[in-house]
Formats: C-alpha cells, structure tokens, sequence
C-alpha cells in the first residue's frame, strides 16, 4: 500500500511505502505447520498401531491353537492322503502366522533380538538371495563403505526388511531397470534429524527406477494392508513391518518418490557400540538340554491346552498357571526352570 505525501500546500509531493521483512514469520509457520502434520501422522500411526496390533494377538491365539491340533494329530495318522492334509492345513497355519508376524512389527510388539550387525560381514550373503529375488531386466547392485559403521537390530527383522523394501522395488519395475543397496553413516543433530533423531545412525538405502509414487499416495504407504500393487499382487504389510521395524529399533524410516523418477527408502538404524558376537556365538556347540519343569502362563483355555500338551511331548514337565498372580503365587512356592508367558497377558 503507498500512502501520499503532500506539503503544506496540499501539493503532492511523493509517496511512502512501509516494507516488512516477514520471512523469519512465514519460516516459523511452516515449521509449525510441519510439526503439526508429523504429530498427526504419529497419531494416526500409533492409533492403527493399538489396532492392529490386538487383531494380531488374538489371530495368533487361534493359529497356535490349529497349529498344534494339527502337529499331535500328524503323530497319530499313519495314512499318506491324512498326513498330506494335515501338512496342507500346517502350510496355510504357516502363511496366516506369516502376516500376524508383520502386523506384530508394524504395531512394534514384535519380540526383538537385537544384535550388533556388521553389514560388511551380513550383507553379501544376503545378497544372493536378493539378486536370485530379481528378474533378468533388473541389475542389483551395492554400495557399502568399508568404514560403515555396525547397526544394533534384529538379525532377521533386519533381512525381512530389506527384502521387503527390494521385491517392492522390482514390482516397481515392470520394463527392467535397476535397483541399489547402499549405506552411509549419518550424525543427528537437533538442527539436522530424522523424526528427532539424535546420535549416530546407519542410513541403508533401497533405490529403484522404477515408476514412483505419487505425492497424495506417498504418505499412506507405511498403511497395513495399503498397496499400490495391482490386486493379488501384495498383501500391503512389507512397508509396514519396515516401519514397525525401524521404530521398535530405535530408528526411523523415510521414503522419497517421483512419478516416472524411481523410489528412495531409507531406513536409519543405531550405531552398534558393542563387538560383534555372531560368530563367536556361532563357534559355539550347544550343550544337551537338560529336561525340567515349565511354568505355562496363559488365560486362553485352549491356547493353555494345546501348548501344555507340546511341551509334555518334548519331555518336559509343566505347570498351568491362567494369570499372573497365581504364577507369582506358585514361582514363590514351586522352582521352575522356564515360564512360558502370554506377553498381551497384563
């Protein structure tokens, strides 16, 4: 707005504007209105975390429940046709646990055994497996610095991992193309994080050529059960155990995306401040177990039943107990070489 200046005469004389610098407001409101959608996002995803992962628990009960009818049933039958039956029902048992397992990462109530993971020792072997993942079209390559820090994570959650991010790369890429494993440690700041991450990270990054993603479809793909995969191509659960994954490790995943530019995924785990113990562990001979006496703590009658009766098989003695104060009642009373608990179990 210019406002008119005139002398005493009522002469125009010139005219004044007044200009505010309003940048550090307009930086400050973004930053605000970032926040505000990153605490929305968090909301949203823990919500569907509580959810999801109370469907698994329950699902689970129910499998366990199948999965050892049909084991004590196959040690009855001697006829080939009931036996492959049972192995048919024990297959589909395998898948349903499958993806309760993936729901139970995504919800971050997946059971970890975090190890230091060196990825110059973990990686090549993996390797083969991912590239045998890969069409003829599709070249895989890696990128992994010599001086890559090691990363404190699950072993196997780490692998399923980055054979979920790869398979969604190659499904990316219908015509061929190529896709790129690499690593590279980064140092969190306050002034420079990751979902407020601070310390130090390990970024391994899944790349593709593929066709991308589109922004409005970008921020729902960490979803379970949310694909951009064709119908009967996927099952929607590989992101988010990735997600699920990467938080429950203490880190955190971003992806990156244009259409017709390719995808970027980059998970950022820990920094491993412990020495490798894999394969002195490895080295290691297992001596015989002794046979002893199981506390079994569950509140599922049948759950209860079927894993008492597995546990018996393998020569163990076992105890019931179908809540936690009569379990402390009778480890006050009783010695007991293992409890086996339902973790939900309040």
């Amino acid at each position: 707005m210019l406002d008119a200046i005139r002398d005493e005469h009522g002469q125009l004389v010139g005219f004044a504007k007044i200009t505010r610098d309003i940048t550090e407001r307009r930086d400050s409101q973004l930053a605000l209105q970032r926040a505000q959608e990153q605490l929305a996002h968090a909301q949203k995803m823990e919500a569907l975390g509580q959810l999801t992962g109370g469907i698994a628990h329950d699902f689970n009960n129910l499998l366990t429940i199948l999965v050892g009818q049909a084991r004590m049933l196959k040690a009855k039958v001697n006829e080939p046709s009931s036996i492959k039956a049972i192995e048919a029902i024990e297959a589909t048992v395998q898948r349903g646990a499958s993806l309760t397992r993936q729901l139970l990462g995504f919800s971050r109530r997946q059971q970890l055994a975090p190890q230091s993971i060196s990825l110059a020792d973990r990686l090549p072997g993996l390797n083969t497996l991912l590239s045998a993942s890969l069409p003829s079209n599709v070249s895989f390559s890696t990128s992994i610095p010599g001086d890559t820090w090691a990363i404190t994570a699950d072993p196997n959650e780490f692998e399923l991992a980055i054979m979920n991010l790869v398979i969604n790369a190659r499904d990316a890429l219908p015509a061929g193309g190529s896709v790129t494993l690499s690593a590279r440690n980064v140092n969190f700041t306050p002034d420079n994080s990751v979902a407020s991450l601070s310390g130090e990270f390990v970024s391994i990054t899944v790349s593709d050529t593929g066709v991308g993603i589109p922004q409005d479809v970008l921020g729902k793909v960490f979803d379970p059960f949310f694909t951009t995969k064709s119908y009967g191509k996927g099952t929607g659960l590989g992101l988010s155990q990735v997600y699920g994954f990467t938080h429950q490790s203490g880190g955190a995943v971003s992806i990156e995306s244009e259409p017709g530019q390719g995808t970027s995924v980059h998970l950022f785990l820990p920094r491993s401040t412990t020495v490798s113990a894999i394969a002195h562990a490895q080295e290691e001979t297992q001596s015989p177990r002794e046979l002893g006496r199981v506390l079994v703590v569950e509140d599922n009658p049948d759950v209860t039943e079927v894993t008492a009766a597995l546990i018996m098989q393998l020569g163990y003695s076992v105890r019931l107990a179908t809540n936690p104060e009569m379990a402390l009642d009778m480890i006050a009373e009783e010695s007991f070489d293992l409890v086996f608990s339902d973790i939900m179990m309040p």
